[in-house]
């Protein structure tokens, strides 16, 4: 039953499980405060209803991307042939983030687009090892 782990599949599903789930979890629970900050940060360069659109859209790709990673990682363990709950992950996680990082450049916000880069490129190389790049 364990004999076929990938394990750097495993660790690249659990790590996006871990960020981008409880990310998820953060904006549903801090709704407002997330909304607040989004709109103030983004509203001199979007209009107001984009701004909303725009973060459920981020939600939903880190909540369902982080969910999926984890049913990803599950996988792995036990049926580690099925990699259709680790690519729809991983791919959810990484649009999110190329969401993220558009707006921290059209905001101007440079050292925040930083910090995304770092976790877009852990994404490119999860890509690569679900993918078989």
């Amino acid at each position: 039953m364990f004999k076929n782990i990938d394990i750097p599949l495993l660790f690249a599903l659990t790590f996006h499980a871990i960020v981008f789930t409880q990310s998820g979890i953060d904006k549903i629970i801090n709704w407002s405060g997330n909304l607040s900050f989004t709109k103030e940060t983004l509203s001199e360069k979007f209009p107001k209803s984009l701004v909303v659109i725009a973060l459920i859209a981020v939600l939903l790709l880190e909540t369902i991307g982080g969910l999926s990673c984890l049913t990803g990682a599950v996988y792995a363990i036990y049926q580690p042939d099925y990699l259709l709950f680790a690519k729809t992950g991983l791919l959810g996680c990484g649009l999110a983030l190329l969401l993220l990082l558009f707006g921290q450049r059209i905001s101007q916000n440079y050292e925040d687009a930083k910090t995304i880069a770092i976790y877009f490129g852990v994404c490119i190389i999860s890509l690569g090892i679900v993918f078989g790049g």
